[in-house]
C-alpha cells in the first residue's frame, strides 16, 4: 500500500534514531521513504525525523495532515 492510500494514521512505536518518511506518496515501503520520488521529477524529498527517545507516533497516511508528518485528524472531517 502506498503512502496517502489510507484512509488513518500509521501508529508506530519508534526508536530513537532517525527516520525518513515519504513526502511524494509514491513509496511502497509506507509510510518510510523507499526513493520512489527519485527521477520521478515530483520535487519531493522525504520527511527527516530525529528522535531522541522511544515515541509512539501517529504518521499520516491520507495526505492531507497540515501537520505533515504526523496526523492531524484531517482524514476524519467533523460532522455538522
Amino acid at each position: 500500500m502506498a503512502l496517502y492510500d489510507k484512509k488513518g494514521p500509521y501508529i508506530i512505536k519508534e526508536e530513537a534514531g532517525v527516520r525518513f518518511y515519504c513526502m511524494c506518496g509514491l513509496s511502497e515501503e509506507a509510510p518510510y521513504c523507499d526513493g520512489s520520488h527519485n527521477g520521478k521529477g515530483t520535487g519531493k524529498t522525504p520527511y527527516i525525523v530525529r528522535y531522541a527517545q522511544e515515541k509512539t507516533v501517529k504518521i499520516c497516511g491520507c495526505g492531507q495532515s497540515n501537520t505533515l508528518p504526523y496526523c492531524d485528524g484531517a482524514h476524519n472531517p467533523t460532522k455538522e
